[in-house]
């Protein structure tokens, strides 16, 4: 195993390391594993692929949270817009340098609550990770982010937010009661990646439309 990089900033360790025996590349944060890539920058964790499932097939994605940017790289390669938020910038530097996050992709430095609340933006499709190491903050937690989650959307899109915690755990709930909050229907769907669970919140927009 190669350590590629390694460091510390603003009180957050991270470390990309190299696997031998196939060149794949881990990134750490805080002693958890937020990436998983292939010697050909793919995505390895099964958290990401039921993410990416979920999303479906959307021309515009909107990444909250990038970690090193599997997820911003698989929809990039296929073709979509996405636009990557995160409000540590050595997360952008770190996916560009080790894990071939594409230079198509836009990234912005940013909250991504203070994001949502300045965008007026639309996309198909919104995935949310957000972490500080193994906990969601509590800024991404209150009664308006179904609202502001809802108005970035178009049309029949879709959100996924990804709760690195089983499906009864508090803060999957939690994520899910925000989500009603704003009259969003959330499905859980639950993830199991190399014998850790997952929870995905899901919710299809059901909007109704005025045709005039």
């Amino acid at each position: 195993m190669k350590v590629l990089i390694e460091g510390e900033e603003n009180g957050r360790r991270f470390r990309v390391l190299e696997l031998n025996e196939d060149g794949s590349r881990l990134y750490y944060d805080d002693g958890v594993l937020y990436t998983h890539v292939d010697a050909a920058g793919d995505n390895l964790l099964d958290y990401v692929s039921a993410m990416e499932a979920a999303l479906g097939e959307p021309a515009s994605v909107l990444l909250l949270g990038t970690a090193g940017g599997a997820l911003a790289t698989l929809f990039s390669r296929r073709g979509a817009r996405v636009t990557a938020v995160d409000n540590w910038q050595t997360s952008f530097d770190i996916a560009h340098r080790w894990f071939q996050l594409p230079m198509t992709v836009e990234c912005v430095k940013a909250d991504a609550m203070a994001f949502l609340h300045s965008t007026s933006e639309q996309w198909d499709a919104i995935a949310i990770d957000v972490y500080r190491g193994t906990e969601i903050p509590e800024s991404m937690l209150t009664s308006d982010i179904g609202s502001l989650l809802a108005k970035a959307l178009k049309p029949g899109g879709i959100i996924v937010w990804n709760v690195a915690d089983s499906p009864a755990s508090r803060p999957a709930q939690r994520v899910a009661v925000a989500l009603r909050l704003s009259g969003l229907i959330p499905s859980i769907v639950p993830v199991i990646d190399d014998h850790v669970g997952n929870t995905l919140v899901v919710c299809c927009d059901t909007r109704r439309r005025v045709i005039t």
